[in-house]
């Protein structure tokens, strides 16, 4: 019977290439010679920076591992190979990028974000997005990064940068709630009468587009309850609805107030009177699909209400297309 390390032995043969041993030492030996190295530290940096120069992908990839664990004692070698011909070893370089000072991994990290391979410019934004305190430049460069990323690394990113949080439970989803939840008012947002502003930058949070006091006598006028393609913007992306509601006085019992809508393509964050109060962000397949936000504090009853929507599409239509409402819940 053999044994087991003959059994490995032949695997590795296998995956490496037999055509080697007959040549001199074979990758597998190479790659064992490296990792017999590990045991004397930093004294291996320089056995390890040579292999990096191995002719066999899975040496240089044992090569860069067995540097990275090093820490510190090897992460110059890395660095030299953040330009490497194996995507693999480039990855791990950039890793190795995460233990500068910021003014160092910054020009580094710029280059890794427009790598060819997608994992790489990922495991860059990885680092990008753990970079603290988060700097103009840091934001720069992941915005650049969002240029060319999937959806996946893209809402990555956007949760990143996204300043605005609140964790909020639906009062018929709230564990200590175990009565029926009923809509004893419905209060219809104007489908007219709102005022609309694309945002191909994706920065209007930043410029305070959100916020109630915001002027945007400026904006295009458009209604609701159709995508914005049919007001005429042939667009996908980001875009703000803004429209100032005025309640009744407010209704003498209640348990909480939502707003609903019926259906934004793709993805919604809504602000009411300057307070973000939620969003519906699931991708394209949310185009269909109603959502709530609770807004029971934030709401001024008998008087105006400054309602901000932020919209984005990645794919076909866009906007509030169905309509949205205030429900009062018993």
């Amino acid at each position: 019977m053999r044994t087991t390390a003959t059994v490995i032995l032949t695997v590795v043969v296998l995956v490496l290439g037999a055509s080697a041993l007959a040549d001199g030492p074979s990758p597998a030996a190479r790659r064992l010679t490296l990792l017999q190295a590990a045991g004397q530290g930093a004294d291996a940096v320089p056995v390890f920076a040579k292999a990096l120069a191995d002719p066999h992908p899975v040496v240089q990839q044992t090569a860069a591992r067995l540097l990275r664990e090093l820490g510190d004692a090897g992460r110059s070698a890395l660095l030299d190979a953040l330009d490497h011909e194996n995507a693999i070893v480039r990855r791990v370089a950039v890793l190795a990028t995460g233990g500068l000072p910021s003014e160092d991994a910054l020009p580094r990290l710029k280059v890794a974000i427009g790598d060819e391979h997608p994992f790489v410019r990922r495991t860059a934004v990885d680092v990008l997005i753990g970079i603290r305190p988060r700097t103009t430049q840091v934001v720069e460069l992941l915005n650049a990064a969002r240029e060319k990323a999937d959806d996946a690394m893209r809402k990555m990113i956007n949760k990143a940068l996204w300043p605005f949080r609140r964790d909020f439970v639906l009062i018929r989803d709230r564990q200590d709630w175990d009565h029926d939840v009923r809509i004893v008012q419905t209060i219809p947002l104007p489908k007219e009468g709102w005022k609309f502003r694309l945002d191909a930058e994706r920065s209007g949070h930043l410029k305070g587009w959100h916020k109630a006091e915001f002027d945007d006598s400026a904006w295009d006028d458009i209604a609701i309850e159709q995508v914005w393609q049919d007001a005429g913007h042939d667009y996908i992306g980001v875009a703000w609805y803004r429209r100032t509601i005025t309640l009744p006085a407010k209704p003498e019992k209640f348990n909480a107030v939502e707003l609903r809508c019926k259906a934004v393509d793709e993805c919604a964050w809504v602000w009411v009177n300057g307070v973000y109060v939620g969003d519906h962000d699931m991708g394209p397949e949310g185009y269909d699909k109603e959502f709530q936000v609770d807004v029971t504090e934030q709401l001024k009853w008998g008087g105006p209400n400054q309602i901000t929507i932020r919209a984005m599409n990645t794919v076909g239509a866009g906007g509030i297309w169905k309509p949205v409402q205030i429900e009062v819940l018993e």
